[in-house]
């Protein structure tokens, strides 16, 4: 834009320099006279031949009056504005330099270095600032100032002496600033000159802008003013029509308006019949109704089916020399008019209007039909609508009737059935609350609907189920609820809620209901089930240590020589024996599990390590089954926080199981990663597979795949149960991914981090937070 602006402003430039530029240079052509009159006494008409100073001084005044001459209006001005801007701009550069010229040479002959006429130097340099804004280039002309002065005082002196005196520095320093000064005056004169120029363009553009609003808005008014005129012949009809919403009685007003607004005419309206496909004469005026009543046309059939089948109106002055005209009996008809009815950019029918004499109608007619024809089919959908609205009416008190039939069947069944039940709103205003869900939190009294929750029932947990079921919003939460004072009754009940979020159709929070189920049996059989197999483990082991230790005794021949046959039957029953001792190992540790009775003990571990320490353990587990076991978790894997002989218990119990599932001659591969926040584990062998029915439910407690009783595999199911709640309860996840007949690959995500404010107590009676 500045290159632009410097194109176009050299014209201006131009006539600035006519006005002063001229000026500029007489002042300066009289201070070069006084100046060299005062240092060289010059005489302004010498006697002898000239001097140097009078050339340089005449020579000047001749330039000065040459270009005074050609700002008069003459040929050569003409032509100067006749000339390209570039042609221009290198002119005026000639002048500009052909000034600092003059001025360095009455610094030579003035004293050089000592001259005060170096001030002229900043005069010329404040010019090169106004001009800036149009022509740059003047500007750095302005900095060769120093230079010239430099060349002047080295003329005057012979030497270059004066560069190192201290006042000429001085001196030459302050026009050096000077004319950087005289750049930041430009350069701001330019930025104010640009935003004039912008201000005025915007100006502009806004008035024509505005001129053209104003014939719009003149033009519209014109419009407007005939529209209006057409309107009023309208408005009465058009108030008749709006105030019927019958459609037979709409239609039939329609027509009779339609005939007073032309005069008279015979008018019909037809609407569209779209499941057959026609055109059907609903309502006319000026001819008997039984005459054309039900008529029907086909689309595209007849001047009404062309109309509504293209959209357009029509109007015919000789109607019967028309080939879309269809004649009526007794009902002789010369020139007719016709415009659709759209309604929702759906064509819905069309008015027409007839006559029995030629060119009865123009095309004024033709429009203010059109216009009392969208009045029309506004007037037909509203009726319409109208009419749906008492069907939907009919139909709506019909499914009220049914939706109250069915709310009284639903709270008949919810008062009936033997679990609480209680719903609330997103503001925990009740809802309802069946009488046993008032019976279990000791409501005497049936509480009013509307009523807030906490106001009725103090019971935290309950409240805290159903405002974090409201926070989460997604699914279900279920949660064991004990009912009662725990420290004064040693069975206080205990109720599983299941806490559901009711959402509307567009997805907003509606409210809450809780289902409240009796399991306080279920636990009582629970802990029963738990108290046996701990009792039934302990008294196990005893024996069982015993026929260890006698088999081992007589395995070691300290009872006497034994052959062969003896000897495999008696290793039988060691590996039999330590097999059972892993069961009843695996019980108790299920045992004291679900009694909540271990706990983590976090610390920073190296899974590495632990999997080393596993690895070996079981190498000859491995070695025996002719298996192949590799370690691949790096050394780099990082230290987390986890409790270290659990952690060891999960990839003895993953090892383990697919040692005892992988066929002689495949291979088991431990590995691990970092990813970030976490650790991934996992497990790879090459084994028989779980299929895919099969693997949501590995991990329940007591489940084998091959669950029948002459199963291959042993074992009490009990090892996947153990790692999976040892695993959740570090916060982390553990699932399986397997192909049947290829292997299985089990994984662990552990984080690198525990929660400090939690109690990392292993329980299977609460579920475990997941991560």
């Amino acid at each position: 834009m500045s290159e632009s602006v410097e194109t176009s402003g050299n014209v201006q430039v131009l006539g600035i320099e006519r006005r002063f530029g001229n000026l500029a240079r007489w002042i300066l052509f009289l201070i070069g006279a006084l100046a060299l009159r005062s240092w060289r006494g010059l005489d302004l008409i010498p006697d002898a031949s000239p001097s140097v100073e009078w050339y340089i001084w005449g020579v000047y005044g001749a330039y000065t009056l040459l270009l005074t001459l050609a700002s008069l209006p003459c040929r050569l001005n003409a032509w100067l504005e006749q000339q390209p801007d570039s042609a221009l701009a290198t002119l005026l550069l000639v002048f500009y330099a052909l000034d600092y010229l003059f001025v360095s040479a009455l610094v030579a002959l003035t004293g050089g270095f000592r001259s005060d006429l170096f001030v002229l130097y900043g005069i010329l340099a404040l010019k090169a600032a106004i001009y800036y804004p149009y022509l740059k280039r003047l500007i750095w002309i302005s900095f060769g100032s120093g230079p010239l002065w430099v060349i002047a005082a080295f003329y005057d002196a012979g030497r270059l002496f004066f560069l190192a005196d201290r006042a000429f520095l001085v001196r030459y320093l302050e026009l050096f600033l000077f004319i950087l000064g005289c750049l930041s005056i430009g350069w701001f004169i330019e930025r104010r000159q640009r935003s004039i120029i912008d201000l005025d363009a915007n100006l502009s553009l806004q008035s024509e802008t505005l001129e053209n609003q104003a014939r719009v808005i003149q033009r519209t008014a014109n419009e407007l003013a005939n529209r209006l005129l057409e309107l009023r012949s309208l408005q009465e009809s058009v108030k008749a029509i709006n105030s019927a919403l019958a459609l037979d009685e709409l239609l039939q007003l329609i027509v009779e308006s339609a005939t007073q607004v032309l005069r008279g005419a015979r008018c019909a309206v037809a609407l569209v019949d779209e499941r057959h496909g026609r055109v059907v004469t609903s309502a006319v005026s000026g001819i008997p109704r039984q005459e054309l009543v039900n008529a029907s046309v086909r689309l595209g059939e007849g001047v009404i089916g062309w109309v509504v089948e293209n959209r357009q109106p029509v109007l015919l002055d000789d109607a019967p020399r028309d080939p879309r005209f269809r004649p009526m009996d007794n009902w002789p008809v010369a020139s007719l008019i016709a415009v659709p009815l759209v309604s929702e950019n759906r064509v819905i029918g069309a008015l027409v209007a007839t006559s029995e004499e030629a060119r009865a109608f123009t095309e004024a007619d033709l429009n203010l039909l059109d216009a009392f024809g969208d009045q029309a089919a506004i007037a037909v959908k509203n009726a319409r609508l109208y009419e749906q609205l008492l069907r939907e009416e009919k139909e709506t008190a019909r499914l009220y009737q049914s939706v109250l039939e069915k709310s009284n069947e639903l709270e008949a069944i919810l008062r009936g059935i033997g679990d609480g039940v209680i719903v609330v709103d997103p503001y925990l205003r009740l809802m309802m609350m069946n009488p046993v869900a008032a019976r279990i939190l000791g409501i005497t009294e049936a509480p009013s609907p509307g009523v807030r929750l906490p106001e009725i029932v103090s019971h935290k947990p309950l409240l805290d189920l159903v405002n974090d079921t409201l926070v989460e919003g997604g699914t279900p939460l279920i949660r064991e609820i004990v009912m009662g004072d725990e420290s004064t009754d040693p069975n206080p009940a205990i109720y599983q809620a299941l806490a559901s979020s009711v959402k509307g159709i567009n997805g907003h929070m509606r409210g809450v209901v809780v289902v409240m189920r009796d399991i306080t049996s279920q636990k009582e059989i629970e802990q029963m089930k738990s108290d046996f197999l701990s009792v039934v483990s302990h008294e196990l082991r005893t024996p069982l240590h015993s026929i260890k230790g006698f088999v081992e005794i007589i395995l070691m021949g300290r009872t006497g020589e034994i052959n062969e046959l003896q000897r495999d039957f008696l290793t039988t029953v060691k590996e039999s024996t330590i097999n059972l001792q892993r069961l009843i190992d695996d019980l108790l540790e299920f045992s004291r599990m679900e009694a909540g009775q271990i706990k983590l003990r976090p610390e920073e571990i190296s899974l590495q390590e632990v999997t080393t320490q596993v690895v070996e353990r079981l190498a000859p587990l491995a070695q025996e089954g002719e298996l192949t076991l590799i370690n691949q978790v790096p050394a780099t894997l990082p230290i987390i926080e986890a409790d270290p002989m659990r952690i060891e218990q999960v990839l003895t119990n993953l090892i383990s199981n697919a040692i005892k599932f992988t066929p002689a001659g495949g291979s088991i591969t431990v590995s691990g990663e970092d990813l970030g926040d976490q650790v991934r584990m996992w497990v790879r062998d090459t084994g028989i597979g779980i299929p895919k029915e099969e693997q949501g439910r590995i991990f329940q407690r007591f489940y084998q795949v091959d669950g029948g009783a002459t199963r291959s595999y042993t074992g009490t199911g009990l090892g996947l149960t153990i790692s999976k709640f040892i695993i959740e309860y570090h916060h982390g996840r553990i699932w399986v991914e397997s192909e049947e007949g290829k292997g299985s690959t089990f994984y662990f995500v552990l984080p690198k981090k525990l929660p400090q404010d939690e109690n990392l107590v292993i329980d299977f009676t609460t579920p475990a937070r997941r991560r």
